[in-house]
């Protein structure tokens, strides 16, 4: 009987014993399915956060702005204390996002250049520091920072600033949240490279503007003497005059004697007179009135917006201006001065047609030096 009751006890102590095993094993099972779970969990979140980040690039807003609702993004879905990102360029670094009060905002901006965390930006690690002390870590104490997590920022092969992770608990980023938050720091770096790029290619934009219209200037101006030229005339009268109802004029102008000045000084000098003579034009006008060289020392200026009365007395302050001027070799003219004619026309007193109204003015032109030269003559 006594062997049969040891038997009955060995068989109850192995029952308990498969039992105990048993139960182990299944707790163990359920701790690695709630683990895998955790971790299926951290993984949904971080594909969660990655297409909140991907709507974020594709928004046509400021990089800045971008990152501000990036950064405000991992605030509050890893529930981290402080987030700050920081761009670093040849002006210095410069404070792309951060929720650190703006008072002490200087603590961190140059933390990069703190032998903490030089040597690791520089190799492009992350650099991890865990249960600070309070002297090696700037404002440590003042916002009870005790883990920190920074991220080099690169394009390609060059630093281009950190992303600066702080919490107020110990030990705060696991092995997961670091390969998660890698994964975005991605994403960090491509919204600094694109901003890169597309400064880059708004200057490279706006130099082939500059360059295009300054290419188009020059196509409409004269070579000689900088006034516009015959060309460009034509279409601005064509705009102007054709339709329009506004009250415009025009003046064509002629230097007298201009063949006598050629013969008796060179061409050379002739060119240089009409040179001077068009910036002593170009000075006496308004900043909407156009100066045109119509052909040889003829000049036509257009005066959008003005009536003929205007435009008369404009004309006669300019051919005064040019009879006071001192000119070389003037004395060699006929009168001993060199001096201009001018016809003055006007839209719509005198005619509502571009080509017509040119003729009216070169009319009264001839009309001038008919006259005696030196001269403005508009009716």
């Amino acid at each position: 009987m006594e062997g049969i009751a040891i038997i009955g006890l060995v068989v109850v102590v192995i029952a308990l014993v498969v039992f105990v095993a048993l139960l182990m094993t299944r707790i163990k099972s359920l701790l690695e399915v709630e683990k895998d779970y955790a971790l299926m969990t951290k993984n949904y979140a971080t594909v969660t956060i990655l297409q909140e980040i991907m709507v974020i690039l594709g928004n046509k807003i400021p990089a800045t702005k971008k990152l501000e609702r990036i950064n405000d993004i991992l605030i509050d879905r890893f529930d981290i204390a402080y987030s700050t990102i920081v761009e670093a360029n040849e002006d210095g670094n410069i404070m792309k996002a951060s929720n650190v009060p703006s008072d002490l905002q200087e603590m961190v901006i140059n933390l990069d250049q703190d032998k903490i965390f030089f040597d690791s930006m520089k190799q492009n690690v992350p650099k991890y520091i865990t249960a600070i002390k309070t002297l090696e870590y700037p404002s440590a104490d003042i916002r009870d920072v005790r883990s920190v997590l920074m991220f080099p920022l690169y394009r390609e092969d060059e630093y281009r600033g950190f992303w600066l992770l702080e919490d107020i608990k110990g030990n705060a980023f696991d092995n997961v949240a670091k390969v998660q938050l890698s994964i975005i720091k991605d994403n960090i770096t491509l919204v600094i490279q694109n901003n890169d790029y597309a400064v880059t290619l708004e200057n490279k934009t706006t130099e082939l503007e500059v360059a295009n219209k300054k290419l188009e200037e020059m196509a409409n101006r004269d070579g000689l003497t900088g006034a516009f030229n015959k060309e460009f005339m034509h279409r601005k009268l064509n705009d102007v005059f054709n339709g329009s109802r506004r009250q415009n004029s025009i003046a064509i102008m002629d230097i007298d004697y201009f063949k006598n000045y050629n013969d008796k000084n060179g061409h050379m000098e002739g060119d240089n007179l009409l040179k001077m003579l068009s910036q002593l034009i170009t000075d006496s006008l308004r900043e909407e009135d156009m100066l045109f060289r119509f052909g040889g020392e003829e000049f036509v200026i257009l005066f959008p917006g003005t009536d003929k009365q205007n435009a008369f007395m404009v004309s006669q302050r300019i051919r005064q201006k040019v009879a006071d001027f001192v000119f070389p070799f003037e004395e060699k003219q006929p009168n001993g001065n060199l001096t201009i004619s001018v016809g003055v026309a006007a839209a719509p007193d005198d005619a509502n047609e571009k080509q017509r109204l040119l003729e009216i003015a070169d009319e009264r032109l001839y009309k001038a030096k008919n006259n005696g030269r030196n001269q403005v003559i508009g009716e």
